[in-house]
């Protein structure tokens, strides 16, 4: 599957996409839609202030073109990396450092058909952090990470790790905990 920023500066490749990602996840926490908000985004939220989140591993990534055009923003000092483009404004994913995860937005993922996503990855499988929510959010969605959500994404990390996936990542050097560019603090 390829993924790309709005302009199409940004390339990558997500290889054995979506293989035994967790599929579609919904995050209506605060630094979710902080972050979005920040970039001037809000446009990516759905009508509840959720992020839909498609989970893969970094050492599955390859940039095709437009490392030049990575931000990485952080909320705070100990907080997520979240990496933008400075092209276009586009987030692209969230992760941490030595984990097997990239959680990529779902505004990046460019499938040629427009039922091919949906078709590949399936509905959203779980939500999280409803008390963040605009109003009212969908049914069944939980106050804050749940054992069910847990469940969803676990076998996801836990393989990851076994396999060593956190590396190599497109978002960190080769010592997995350097990003490729400095992060912008917001919360210091």
């Amino acid at each position: 599957m390829d993924i790309r920023c709005e302009c199409g500066q940004f390339r990558a490749r997500l290889r054995s996409f979506p293989g035994n990602s967790p599929g579609r996840l919904v995050c209506y926490c605060d630094d979710c839609q902080a972050y979005l908000h920040h970039l001037g985004r809000d446009d990516l939220l759905d009508t509840n202030g959720g992020t839909e989140v498609i989970p893969a591993y970094p050492a599955d990534v390859d940039i095709l073109s437009g490392r030049d055009q990575l931000k990485c923003t952080r909320l705070s000092p100990r907080g997520t990396f979240r990496f933008s483009t400075t092209c276009c404004n586009t987030p692209i994913a969230n992760t941490r450092p030595d984990m097997p995860w990239a959680g990529f937005l779902r505004c990046v993922f460019a499938a040629e058909e427009p039922d091919r996503f949906e078709r590949l990855v399936g509905p959203v499988r779980s939500r999280i952090m409803g008390r963040y929510a605009n109003g009212t959010p969908p049914a069944g969605t939980p106050d804050k990470f749940n054992l069910k959500a847990m469940l969803s994404v676990m076998p996801f990390l836990v393989k990851g790790k076994l396999m060593k996936k956190a590396r190599p990542s497109p978002f960190f050097a080769a010592d997995g905990v350097t990003p490729v560019v400095k992060p912008e603090v917001l919360g210091q």
